[in-house]
């Protein structure tokens, strides 16, 4: 079970990415900046691959609010995924 609480917060997001995994799925947490404001992206894919050697086709991209809620709402979709 994936759990992020205590672990990373939006001050972290704010300057890097965050990786982690559970199992064969591996995700990644970042600053997504565009005409809507800022979001919190979520990526995830299956392998033993780091992102940037997985293709582009096999990661799933999910928006969440950029704030400590949305971190939760996001680590409540990467359990859903396991």
């Amino acid at each position: 079970m994936i759990g992020l609480e205590g672990i990373m917060g939006i001050p972290l997001l704010k300057k890097s990415k965050f990786t982690g995994s559970e199992g064969g799925l591996r995700y990644l947490l970042r600053k997504h900046s565009g005409e809507d404001g800022d979001l919190l992206e979520v990526v995830f894919w299956h392998g033993e691959l780091c992102s940037d050697a997985t293709p582009e086709e096999e990661k799933m991209i999910r928006h969440f609010p950029f704030s400590e809620d949305g971190i939760l709402q996001a680590q409540e979709w990467l359990n859903q995924q396991l």
